[in-house]
């Protein structure tokens, strides 16, 4: 009867019988809650290294291919743009 009270006033008992504002089931969501936001953060981090690798090999891939195209410029001739 007493635990109705004070459920109804908001006011809740956890496991070891100590009084909390938060109803228990809300408490053990929470909980979950942040612990699936902390996998995801972790998640986020890994891809964000994944992609920032991924966006250099290609920025490295880029420089090579000018400087191969401008290897071939210099050694074909000015002439040999006409005909590009």
């Amino acid at each position: 009867m007493a635990k109705d009270i004070l459920g109804e006033a908001g006011l809740h008992f956890d496991e070891l019988n100590k009084l909390r504002v938060l109803d228990p089931e809300v408490t053990q969501q929470t909980k979950e809650l942040k612990e699936e936001c902390k996998d995801f953060v972790d998640k986020i981090g890994q891809f964000q290294k994944i992609v920032g690798g991924l966006i250099e090999l290609v920025d490295q891939l880029a420089k090579e291919a000018e400087n191969e195209k401008m290897k071939l410029l210099i050694t074909s001739g000015p002439f040999s743009l006409l005909n590009l």
